[in-house]
């Protein structure tokens, strides 16, 4: 379930997408402003930040990975059009991050989440990804496929499902995602 107008909290990672790029480690980070409501945020473009600028660092870190033109063909005109072009537009980052999470499930073939107008109650679980450090990751492990830039970095956990699709394809996730996540032992 994902609460259609959740509260944003600064550094809770959900205006970054984490890729591994040719120098290791990238974030693409979506600058945010509160928005009038104090209950939402809208993703605003600074000096720093445009959609041509990140389509390209993510270009340059997956172009010549196996799936990229496959993927792209699908993901860049969600990320030109979606993303606000003009320092005086802006987007709300929850619909943004609602656009996104589909547009993954439309590619991998997997049922989209329940949107809820409503605050579910937040739970101390693997599940609740409102939960920073479980969002980070925590309570899971991350199981190696071949990435761009493993020999020169080695495998580079955590990264956004951006890795995965560009490096093994969508139907491939969806086949082996119960095998590249899964819940660490406790």
């Amino acid at each position: 379930v994902i609460e259609r107008n959740g509260s944003f909290q600064k550094q809770t990672l959900r205006n970054r997408i984490e890729i591994a790029g040719p120098q290791g480690p990238q974030s693409i980070v979506f600058p945010v402003q509160q928005h009038e409501s104090m209950q939402r945020s809208s993703v605003q473009l600074s000096a720093h930040f445009h959609p041509v600028q990140s389509w390209r660092t993510l270009q340059t870190a997956y172009g010549s990975s196996p799936y990229f033109e496959h993927v792209a063909s699908d993901l860049h005109p969600l990320w030109m059009n979606e993303l606000p072009s003009k320092a005086t537009e802006s987007v709300l980052l929850s619909n943004w991050s609602i656009r996104t999470i589909e547009w993954v499930c439309a590619a991998c073939e997997w049922p989209n989440p329940t949107l809820s107008s409503e605050v579910p109650p937040f739970q101390k679980s693997l599940r609740d990804l409102r939960d920073k450090q479980v969002l980070m990751g925590r309570g899971w492990n991350f199981h190696r496929y071949p990435q761009l830039f493993e020999s020169q970095h080695g495998f580079i956990t955590r990264r956004s499902v951006l890795d995965t699709l560009f490096l093994i394809g969508p139907h491939e996730l969806n086949d082996r995602l119960h095998q590249l996540v899964t819940p660490a032992q406790t």
